[in-house]
């Protein structure tokens, strides 16, 4: 009985063994799902790269508009600050004539003064017969803007014609008064 069920084992064996067709087919079957098996792998590296490859770009694009960002505020900034530069200088440009205006309107009263104190010497040349020269003024304290007299003095007219005041001190004459610096 052990050769027959050993016999009935090898022919059951045997018949159970795919015939070369099949074989081919077995084959033919495992190299297609290997096909498909490498051509899933692929893919799968394939949409791995793209989403690593989307990611790349996206932090590409972020960079970029942060870049473009920080840019465009630093041009704001800086446009902000060349704006108040040029409005500073037209003030500055503005206050340097306005200072001019003022040094061309003192000028111009100074010489005006110098004119009038210039005539009431004349005047009072005339009325004495001799020409006393302008001198500037010397020895005066600072704090006095000029060293007219607390006492207002007028102007006196004889005939018709103006004439300087008499003074009374050296401190109070036109010629004393006077200064050119």
């Amino acid at each position: 009985m052990l050769i027959s069920s050993w016999t009935h084992r090898t022919a059951a064996h045997f018949s159970s063994l795919p015939t070369p067709s099949r074989r081919l087919a077995q084959i033919r079957r495992r190299k297609n799902r290997t096909r498909d098996e490498m051509f899933s792998e692929i893919m799968e590296v394939t949409r791995n790269e793209r989403a690593h490859l989307k990611e790349w770009k996206d932090v590409v694009a972020k960079y970029r508009k942060d870049a473009s960002e920080h840019e465009d505020r630093r041009d704001e900034h800086e446009d902000r600050r060349d704006a108040q530069d040029e409005r500073w200088r037209q003030e500055d440009q503005r206050c340097r004539q306005e200072d001019q205006r003022w040094r061309d309107a003192t000028l111009e009263l100074l010489r005006d003064q110098t004119d009038i104190l210039r005539r009431l010497v004349d005047l009072q040349e005339e009325q004495r017969g001799h020409r006393v020269p302008l001198q500037p003024m010397f020895n005066h304290p600072q704090y006095s803007p000029c060293s007219i007299s607390s006492s207002p003095r007028r102007v006196r007219t004889r005939g018709g014609r103006l004439c300087a005041p008499t003074h009374s001190t050296p401190m109070d004459s036109p010629t004393k008064r006077l200064s050119l610096h």
